[in-house]
């Protein structure tokens, strides 16, 4: 397979020119944190500057500050403005519906085994304050959308009274098939709540699916692959749903309606979130948000092609599971058996593979198995992934040589 032709701006930059990533490093995991494009980095420079040139002006500004951020942000998510509220991160979006839903005893929050850790945990925190419980559906990694439609619906109950789904889950890289579940849990009373931690910008109108019912809250980070800066995030809700949800921090605001409500937490630094749409759009005029879907899709399908074989030849399965709904731009790779199974093991693979092998990446764990989530974005190149066979495949050849998986990270 041909490797893509690295990405060149309108202006003739190259998608690395407009990071400021460490060029040391090769960062094949734009999942986790994101990375922010130097443009978008100024801007937010300029307006921290603003604040500390009248923090009380400031302040006193935000809310028409916030109202227009909320309205450049909506055609990209697909929300309308009046149903897009600031959060920090889609882990305070769950923990926001969660402390904002009182439970009756005996009531279920259902989940699938593929949740993200932080909001299984919030989930559980919710269920034990009022008598509640949390159960978990298992979805086969290589279901497809009919087979995972069918076994979260076939697992709702009549204590059923909440569901969290992941919009594309982060442990498998897989999307799950949302707007459907909506339209079969129409009118069943079950609120249906949809992590889109990971699909701003990696999707497009990714909040759309929050419109089709009031029983829906939807909630994402911009700070992943729309390239926003981090405490950048939104939740969308609308409705009887949306007017029953408060911000964790209880701030002057806490009186006014959704989404108002939610602008100003205590002192809380927004130039984050009112660069996001700046950054969306520099994004968008230099290279094109589908352009961007393009190559990365492209990118990472030549990185498993040439990391998938190398694997391989470490283990007697394939390194490519059937993954059903998978993303174009995140393919999962399975790494040898034993290496990753937990957390523990899984950042001591990280951290060597930081240190020996100069390469970022995103190692996961799911079901006692590790896996490794290939990320691609604007400023990657397909020698970022060629390197990870030189010198990633290496390491992980050690460990699974040494069963050394839960020695000390050097």
């Amino acid at each position: 397979m041909t490797a893509p032709s690295p990405l060149t701006s309108a202006e003739g930059t190259t998608g690395r020119d407009e990071w400021v990533l460490d060029p040391a490093k090769r960062h094949l995991n734009h999942g986790s944190y994101g990375a922010v494009p130097r443009r978008t980095l100024e801007h937010q420079a300029a307006l921290k500057r603003e604040l500390e040139r009248n923090p009380l002006r400031w302040f006193d500004s935000l809310p028409e500050r916030l109202a227009a951020e909320r309205a450049a942000l909506a055609p990209f998510l697909g929300s309308p403005a009046h149903e897009l509220a600031v959060i920090p991160n889609a882990s305070a979006g769950a923990s926001t519906v969660l402390a904002s839903t009182r439970f009756e005893p005996g009531d279920e929050i259902l989940v699938t085994d593929h949740v993200y850790g932080a909001v299984l945990m919030a989930a559980e925190r919710a269920a034990r304050r009022d008598g509640g419980v949390v159960r978990a559906v298992g979805i086969p990694l290589a279901a497809g959308s009919e087979e995972t439609l069918e076994l979260i619906t076939g697992a709702v109950g009549p204590r059923t009274r909440m569901l969290i789904v992941d919009h594309v889950s982060s442990a498998t890289a897989r999307a799950f098939p949302v707007e459907e579940l909506v339209a079969a849990l129409e009118g069943s009373g079950v609120t249906i709540v949809v992590d889109g931690a990971h699909t701003p910008g990696l999707l497009d109108s990714p909040a759309r699916v929050a419109g089709r019912s009031d029983g829906v809250v939807w909630f994402g980070n911009l700070h992943k692959f729309a390239s926003a800066p981090r405490a950048a995030a939104v939740l969308v809700a609308r409705g009887e749903t949306a007017a029953r949800l408060y911000p964790p921090i209880d701030s002057w605001g806490a009186t006014l309606d959704y989404p108002e409500r939610f602008d100003q937490q205590g002192t809380n630094d927004v130039t984050g979130f009112l660069s996001a749409s700046y950054g969306i759009a520099e994004l968008e005029r230099l290279f094109g948000w589908q352009r961007i879907r393009d190559y990365a899709a492209d990118l990472a399908a030549y990185a498993a092609s040439i990391i998938a074989p190398a694997l391989e030849a470490l283990q007697d399965v394939p390194a490519r599971p059937h993954v059903g709904m998978a993303q174009p731009a995140q393919p999962l790779l399975r790494l040898p058996d034993g290496i990753v199974t937990d957390g523990a093991s899984q950042r001591v693979l990280k951290n060597r593979l930081s240190a020996e092998a100069d390469v970022e990446a995103g190692i996961m764990v799911w079901r006692g198995q590790g896996f490794l989530r290939i990320s691609a974005h604007a400023y990657n190149v397909a020698a970022d992934y060629e390197q990870f066979v030189e010198r990633g495949i290496p390491v992980i050849a050690s460990m699974a040589r040494s069963g050394a998986s839960h020695s000390p990270a050097r």
